[in-house]
């Protein structure tokens, strides 16, 4: 099977010998962007740790089908499990720290806000961009040949966030002023929930209170990084320590 064969994901059971019937948004991928032809072959994953290959068996201006023929297991899941709290940020960055993280194995991403009287329209505006966001965590699954698609929880208050671990996980909080480096962190860390801030970062009590809340502060480095720098430094540290990388 040559390596550079088109990914799609479909969210159903799968199985040899099973024609399916393409969708709007696959039709327009395979036959506007990648230009496929009859007898093509696509590779399916489907939020499990398997894959599918098909060929493309009937071709129109508005139907696609394909048959499936092969089917292998594949699990390039890290060992480490990391929970992503991501104060929200302005849409390109938020964008780009969702689809980054994704690639470099993050398991599940919270978003994150800070209680105002603005709340309730924040939520409304974020409720929309959950869609949007989830659409980016497909796509980068299948750019990085993920299969198990992460999940992007609800927005939550970032307190409310931090006080509810309920998953025995340990959780930092990156602050450049602390003694603790990841060095200080258990040698067998499974689970791990990390929360990044915003454009304008934390302020000292809004760390003190986190703190409190059972996150441990650890150093990187002596540099302030960017909301969408601090995600994919930190997660790289993550899996070079604990991960795959």
């Amino acid at each position: 099977m040559k390596k550079n064969i088109p990914r799609i994901y479909i969210q159903n059971e799968l199985k040899i010998h099973q024609v399916l019937s393409l969708s709007k948004d696959h039709i327009h991928y395979i036959k506007t962007v990648l230009r496929m032809n009859i007898q093509d072959i696509i590779e399916i994953f489907n939020n499990t740790n398997s894959i599918f290959f098909a060929k493309i068996i009937y071709l129109s201006k508005k139907i696609i089908k394909i048959k499936i023929f092969e089917h292998q297991f594949k699990n390039i899941e890290s060992p480490l499990y990391i929970h992503l709290g991501q104060v929200i940020s302005k849409n390109d960055k938020m964008n780009f720290t969702i689809q980054k993280s994704i690639e470099m194995g993050v398991n599940i991403i919270t978003p994150l806000f800070f209680k105002s009287t603005n709340t309730q329209k924040n939520m409304i505006d974020v409720s929309h961009k959950i869609e949007h966001w989830k659409k980016i965590i497909i796509s980068a699954c299948q750019q990085c040949h993920r299969n198990i698609i992460p999940m992007i929880q609800n927005a939550q208050d970032i307190f409310s966030w931090c006080q509810n671990n309920t998953d025995n996980s340990i959780n930092i909080i990156f602050h450049p002023q602390s003694t603790l480096t990841l060095n200080d962190l258990p040698p067998c860390v499974k689970y791990v929930r990390i929360i990044i801030g915003s454009e304008k970062g934390f302020s000292k009590n809004e760390i003190f209170k986190i703190i409190k809340y059972g996150f441990l502060p650890i150093k990187l480095g002596p540099r302030i990084l960017r909301t969408e720098t601090a995600a994919i430094v930190a997660i790289t540290a993550l899996q070079i320590k604990f991960g795959d990388f």
